[in-house]
């Protein structure tokens, strides 16, 4: 339980303990393989070390278990948050449920029923590529082709109970990717949620709008979007009152046509919509006053049973809680600073893609070990192994040829 007296972690920023949804925060570095589990003070209570980095999402599951999204060897290397498997393990990290399937990518939910959505690349026949619009010049597949996206329905025994394709409902004169943006993927999408009738929603990043999908027809039934100035966002949400909740990234954003210039701001930055689907109207928003929150990719936010709302930075490996009143009751900021490669050479992330907050009551916590005092030889262990600052620079010179 959280309440016993302990010191901060320098790592949380903010904390105030009158207005908090206290529990426990999961995430998982991006360029990492574990998943961890901290308390409101920023202490490790628990962790799971897997086999590859993660995609976009990782959950715990009402048994206590860990679903993993994760990019293995065998995930499509071209295209973006591609994914090649989806395993359950258990408190202890054994695997109990695996799916494997190198066209998986972001996102994916588990449903109430024991069935799970999920996001998977898909062919499309080549005369409806020809017609596609959009997208940067020259950033198709290394083939030249363009893939779409498919939404799948199974259960745990990997029965295929529904499937949906993007492009035998999407309009190439109208459903055109962003400029700026690849072609390699067309309706690049990445979140899926259901509403409580079985239609499905969907967040389209480049062609910044969200969709609804009847399930029985398979029709765009409602989009949002657009004429909205979205910018490339992620993470579209079905909460209880039946409202979206959408992590407006910001990236891209299209300028407002009426020019106000007191809009500037929000072009660079990234913000929080809840969106009332019945009349179209944003009924709230959460944007830092100081614009200083933006990250252009990933990113997420969670509304909590008080009310407040947890979000991901993702760019900085920063969580936020927010009261609904806009006030800012806890930050904290991951300290895993992890090296990835990139065309030019190694760089250092903080990314987090997202971030979940589960409560004292959560029932996958029950009976847990939630101590952190149990971790702390771990933490001493590792201060005293990591680098000077003199030999991290000897390394990276080496890495470079020096």
């Amino acid at each position: 339980m959280i309440g016993y007296v302990r010191e901060l972690s320098k790592d949380v920023k903010i904390y105030n303990t009158k207005k908090t949804y206290d529990g426990y925060t999961l995430f998982a570095p991006h360029y990492g393989d574990i998943a961890w589990l901290i308390d409101m003070r920023g202490n490790i209570v628990h962790f799971w070390q897997m086999d590859c980095p993660p995609r976009i999402n990782t959950i715990l599951l009402k048994n206590g278990n860990l679903m993993w999204l994760g990019r293995g060897k065998n995930a499509i290397k071209d295209l973006a948050a591609g994914a090649s498997e989806l395993l359950e393990v258990d408190w202890d990290g054994n695997v109990v449920w695996r799916l494997d399937d190198p066209k998986l990518h972001h996102d994916f939910r588990c449903l109430d029923n024991g069935n799970i959505l999920l996001l998977r690349f898909v062919n499309i026949p080549k005369k409806i590529q020809k017609k596609i619009k959009g997208g940067a010049p020259g950033t198709e597949l290394p083939d030249g082709s363009i893939v779409g996206v498919q939404v799948r329905e199974i259960n745990k025994n990997k029965d295929i109970l529904w499937e949906w394709n993007n492009f035998e409902h999407f309009d190439p004169k109208r459903d055109i990717e962003c400029p700026l943006c690849m072609r390699s993927i067309w309706g690049y999408t990445n979140s899926v949620d259901q509403f409580p009738n079985g239609d499905i929603l969907l967040s389209i990043r480049h062609m910044n709008k969200v969709i609804r999908v009847d399930k029985k027809t398979g029709n765009i039934v409602w989009e949002w979007g657009p004429e909205h100035l979205l910018g490339h966002q992620h993470d579209a949400v079905i909460l209880e009152n039946g409202n979206i909740t959408i992590f407006d990234n910001g990236h891209h954003r299209k300028p407002l046509k009426s020019g106000d210039p007191s809009e500037i701001s929000s072009f660079t930055t990234s913000r929080i919509v809840e969106v009332n689907p019945q009349t179209n109207e944003i009924v709230w928003e959460y944007k830092d006053p100081m614009f200083m929150i933006f990250t252009n990719f990933a990113g997420n936010a969670q509304r909590l049973p008080n009310g407040n709302t947890f979000f991901c930075e993702s760019r900085a490996g920063t969580f936020y809680e927010v009261t609904y009143d806009k006030e800012m009751v806890w930050k904290y900021e991951s300290p895993f600073i992890l090296s990835r490669e990139k065309m030019w050479g190694w760089t250092e992330s903080k990314m987090v893609a997202q971030a979940h907050r589960y409560g004292v009551n959560f029932e996958g916590l029950k009976d847990k070990d939630l101590d952190p005092d149990k971790f702390e030889w771990i933490i001493r262990k590792k201060s005293i192994e990591t680098l000077s600052e003199e030999e991290r620079i000897k390394n990276r010179l080496a890495m470079a040829g020096y």
